[in-house]
């Protein structure tokens, strides 16, 4: 393909074909919004790869939607099961998909309630608790102090990392990186 541009000719890009396109039968647009750093690392993905954000995009979902249909399988070594902290974790995500941290249906209240800390929390489930955690301290309409924030989960006797992470402000780290 050429397109003539003031006496000289530019080649057009070859455009790729989406293997995934072409193979279903039927396809549905959705259009979803995504935070700007999300966006640009699917960018570079999506040119790693040499395919569309589409077509990333769609395969993360089918990955996503093939864990979920996995079952769970125990961890020998977690002190608490994944069951049980899933349990938690749902329990304390609003309807609008904030999470509960303070009061008798917070977080805090539903781990010592059951008799859990933060410091028998394997890795992996550490990691889907920082998420949680985080769209909690970026739901207060008044957001504690880093100090009050990592204090309020003392009786969970959190590890020194996991302390450290309390102590952090991770939204200002994320926002220093975008730019």
């Amino acid at each position: 393909m050429t397109e003539e541009k003031e006496d000289e000719i530019v080649e057009k890009p070859k455009t790729k074909r989406i293997p995934d396109l072409d193979e279903d039968e039927t396809m549905k647009e959705f259009i979803i919004r995504i935070p700007e750093k999300t966006n640009k690392r699917l960018n570079e993905l999506s040119a790693e790869k040499e395919v569309s954000k589409g077509s990333v995009v769609r395969e993360a979902i089918r990955k996503y939607l093939a864990d979920l249909e996995k079952p769970i399988e125990p961890n020998p070594e977690a002190i608490i099961s994944d069951e049980d902290l899933n349990e938690i974790l749902e329990k304390c995500t609003t309807y609008y998909g904030g999470f509960e941290i303070d009061g008798e249906d917070g977080f805090i209240a539903k781990m010592t309630e059951k008799g859990f800390k933060l410091n028998e929390l394997t890795p992996e489930q550490w990691e889907k608790v920082k998420e949680k955690l985080q769209i909690g301290l970026d739901g207060y309409t008044f957001r504690p102090s880093l100090e009050e924030f990592a204090e309020k989960f003392s009786e969970l006797e959190p590890s020194e990392e996991q302390n450290k992470w309390l102590s952090t402000d991770t939204s200002e780290e994320e926002t220093e990186e975008e730019t």
